[in-house]
């Protein structure tokens, strides 16, 4: 499905879920999913996800509809990297920190970088943008933002394709 040409009349948010609904009432979701890519080591791509016909969407109008020109994918890369035994913080397993940064930012030396497709930069009319995607430090969870600088924030831990 392509949202070029698209108008986004409300969304739906969730901790790990966000759904648009279109000009037709047409509803896009995405979800967040766990991928084990080796021990100790998962990273949360953003995917199309169909909540089907009896879902009890919540739905936020926006203060105003976003028509949407065009859309870059975001991407980033994650890694592990040596550290002392912190197994109590959330996202590292025992000799272990993990990583996210845009691409081309893990250490070279480093063979095991995975690459994520975490969300969608979606550009509107005059320049406005519509961020979705996985969050870079926080589990499961989805980071989504209209306001420029919140989407700014969003947007440095990725590389936009």
């Amino acid at each position: 499905m392509t949202l070029a040409g698209r108008t986004i009349n409300s969304v739906h948010a969730e901790y790990s879920f966000v759904a648009f609904r279109l000009d037709n009432d047409d509803i896009i979701g995405f979800a967040v999913e766990e991928v084990s890519v080796g021990r100790w080591f998962e990273v949360f791509p953003l995917c199309l996800h169909e909540p089907g016909g009896s879902y009890p969407f919540i739905w936020a109008e926006l203060s105003a509809p976003f028509t949407v020109v065009s859309s870059e994918l975001l991407w980033r890369e994650e890694w592990l990297e040596p550290a002392s035994d912190n197994a109590g913080f959330l996202g590292t397993g025992p000799g272990f920190t993990q990583h996210a940064a845009a691409l081309g930012t893990a250490p070279a030396e480093n063979g095991n970088i995975v690459k994520v497709l975490a969300g969608i930069k979606l550009i509107g009319l005059e320049g406005a943008q519509f961020v979705v995607c996985s969050s870079h430090n926080t589990p499961f969870k989805t980071d989504l933002a209209m306001d420029i600088v919140e989407v700014g924030n969003i947007v440095r831990f990725h590389t936009c394709v």
